[in-house]
């Protein structure tokens, strides 16, 4: 019974250990209709991919659910635009893979580079991107 209790307190100190280390869950929707931040629900889930992005920490995890997103972006060096810039390491996921959850860019009629070109993701050392499709980027 002793040795029960032991390895039972051990688990439970890892398991709450563990618990902080995760991050916070937030919430992007394009047709969302209160959002309101940090995102941290549906109901007030960010229309716009950036948005929570912005208002993510390291560790964070943002769940997209189904939509095409594309409006919103972020210059991460020089003037090129990026749809979603991810400039810290975490985890960026849809809810229903890419069939569904589509990120565009845009490309200058005729080019596929040049002023008002949009890149369509760009991710920074150790995040992660998973579960859509990426269209359109420059």
């Amino acid at each position: 019974m002793k040795l029960f209790n032991v390895l039972l307190c051990s688990g439970l100190t890892l398991l709450a250990a563990s618990a902080g280390a995760f991050g916070t869950v937030r919430y992007v929707d394009a047709n969302s209709v209160t959002p309101a931040a940090p995102y941290t629900n549906w109901a007030g889930a960010a229309r716009v991919i950036q948005n929570a992005i912005d208002v993510a920490s390291a560790g964070d995890e943002i769940v997209v659910t189904n939509g095409i997103y594309n409006t919103g972006g972020r210059a991460v060096s020089g003037t090129m635009t990026n749809r979603v810039a991810v400039t810290k390491p975490l985890l960026l996921r849809s809810v229903n893979g890419p069939q569904y959850t589509i990120i565009g860019g845009y490309q200058v009629p005729g080019l596929t580079n040049g002023t008002g070109a949009i890149r369509c993701v760009y991710l920074t050392n150790n995040a992660t991107l998973s579960g859509f499709t990426l269209t359109n980027g420059a």
